[in-house]
């Protein structure tokens, strides 16, 4: 499915703040609607507390904030919203927002998971409610296990360690089959449904290119 990384002014609060200090950076930790708003987990080391509450509290986008803590380097604080169009259009068309969201000079910069259609529904209803957006990015992603078992890995692991695929070899099977404590046999299927595994992820890389 494909993944797009998405550049948009779609919270008005979010957006004044952002605007307000337009040298700061916040992460957006969390979102999740709360009846008719939206409460965002946000964390940022650019504000000192004094400013950020005066800022939030002059938003009227912001209908409520809580610092949550304040240390020497950060601020972790929650704001309260209302729901922009943009978060219901994506909560109805399924799209999944991956967090963190970066939030610099007015812009949340955060990547989606969605299929073609949803993005392109998506896209329309951004469109229809006028916010400011860019899709910068749009590439494949796959939810793939991985390529080979933990037990595979370990013991190509160990013939790359010990020159197995050297040319010219420095280790035997049986050297490698005493390394890992098990008969050559053994090592030996290992091996091959390993390489059979790389050689067919292998070409199928050339078939995409």
């Amino acid at each position: 499915m494909p993944r797009a990384t998405l550049k948009a002014k779609s919270n008005d609060g979010l957006v004044a703040l952002s605007e307000a200090h337009p040298d700061a950076v916040f992460e957006v930790l969390g979102a999740w609607p709360d009846e008719a708003e939206l409460r965002l987990l946000v964390e940022t080391d650019a504000l000192g507390v004094d400013p950020l509450i005066e800022t939030l509290g002059a938003l009227s986008a912001v209908t409520g904030f809580e610092v949550r803590h304040a240390g020497a380097n950060r601020i972790l604080f929650e704001v309260t919203t209302t729901i922009p169009e943009p978060h219901g259009a994506m909560a109805d068309s399924g799209i999944v927002p991956s967090f963190p969201l970066h939030l610099e000079d007015g812009w949340l910069v955060g990547d989606l998971i969605a299929s073609r259609d949803q993005l392109s529904a998506f896209r329309d209803e951004l469109d229809s409610a006028a916010i400011e957006y860019r899709i910068t990015q749009v590439s494949a992603t796959t939810a793939e296990s991985p390529l080979l078992t933990d037990r595979q890995r370990e013991v190509v692991d160990v013939a790359l360690e010990h020159g197995y695929y050297d040319s010219p070899r420095d280790c035997t099977l049986t050297a490698l089959a005493e390394h890992l404590g098990v008969n050559k046999s053994a090592v030996s299927r290992v091996l091959h449904r390993a390489e059979g595994k790389i050689i067919t992820a292998y070409g199928s890389a050339d078939d995409d290119v």
